[in-house]
C-alpha cells in the first residue's frame, strides 16, 4: 500500500524531505510511512495522498472465496467417523513428506 505513497510521490518529482514539509514531519516519518507495508493508517494514506494532490477511493469489491466450496461441501457430507478416516490419512501422508524432506536433506 504504501508504494501508493512513494510512486505519488516520485510522479510529482519531490523528495521525501519535499513531503514531509508539505505534511509538516520530518524526512524520516516519511520514510517510515513508505517502509511501513500494509501498516498505513487509512487516515494516514488520505492525508499524504491529498499532500500530493491526490485523492484516496476506496471501494469494496466482491471476491471469491479463499476456498474450494466443493471440496467443503463433500467433506460436510462425510460423517464424523469418515472425517477422521480422511484426517488420518492426510496426516500419515503429511508425515511421510516431511520424512521423505528429512532424508533429502540429510543426504544433501
Amino acid at each position: 500500500m504504501t508504494s501508493i505513497i512513494r510512486d505519488a510521490r516520485l510522479a510529482q518529482g519531490l523528495t521525501q524531505a519535499q513531503l514531509a514539509k508539505r505534511l509538516g514531519i520530518s524526512q524520516p516519518s516519511v520514510a517510515r510511512i513508505e517502509a511501513a507495508g500494509d501498516a498505513v493508517t487509512v487516515a494516514t494514506l488520505r492525508r499524504t495522498l491529498n499532500a500530493l494532490g491526490r485523492g484516496l477511493v476506496l471501494q469494496a469489491v466482491e471476491q471469491k472465496p479463499s476456498y474450494d466450496e466443493s471440496l467443503l461441501r463433500s467433506t460436510l457430507r462425510l460423517s464424523p467417523e469418515q472425517r477422521m478416516t480422511q484426517f488420518e490419512q492426510f496426516y500419515a501422508a503429511a508425515q511421510e513428506l516431511r520424512a521423505a524432506g528429512e532424508r533429502a536433506r540429510a543426504a544433501a
